[in-house]
């Protein structure tokens, strides 16, 4: 019988926790893109409502959290004010429920984002050292390397899932 393995063996020349933790990156970004497939660029725009999610924002908003925590808050890196701009970071408000409307751009142009941020978590990961050092937010919160690089994997599944969701409603209103 051949079986197709999944495994998220960690990189042997990382702590255990930290190769695990790139190797989920990885899986989950995979799962999701796969499951998104190919996607129009009418498709990244639409929003169901005024306001709300759009493919492209959602990438667009995986890229700028994972920057914002691993670059700003574990490597203490200042971002670029293009890099924002290019993020919509100013003008989504989470919280608020305002998800702008993306640049009407292919899926490669959001998926090279999130691959460059990658890269550089990639390159930030690998040079840390003990999971529990701490960083802080402010004066309110701190959190564990761990926790941050946690945080950012989960945030990235559930935001994936809403683009792969936007998609299948994309194509049942089009079809």
């Amino acid at each position: 019988m051949n079986r197709k393995r999944y495994d998220v063996t960690p990189d042997a020349d990382l702590h255990p926790q930290f190769g695990t933790f790139l190797k989920m990156f990885d899986d989950g970004t995979r799962e999701w893109t796969t499951d998104l497939g190919e996607v129009s660029e009418d498709a990244i725009v639409w929003q169901p409502y005024p306001n709300a999610h759009s493919i492209g924002t959602v990438m667009l908003h995986i890229a700028d959290v994972e920057a914002s925590w691993i670059q700003s808050t574990i490597a203490g890196q200042k971002r670029s004010e293009d890099e924002l701009k290019t993020f919509l970071s100013k003008e989504t408000d989470q919280d608020g429920e305002v998800w702008p409307t993306p640049p009407r751009k292919p899926l490669s142009w959001y998926l090279d984002h999130i691959k460059q941020v990658r890269e550089k978590t990639n390159q930030i990961v690998r040079e840390l050292n003990d999971p529990e050092e701490l960083r802080s937010f402010g004066d309110k919160y701190e959190f564990t390397v761990g926790w941050i690089l946690h945080h950012v994997i989960t945030h990235e599944a559930y935001h994936g899932g809403q683009a792969v969701v936007l998609s299948i409603q994309h194509k049942n209103l089009t079809s």
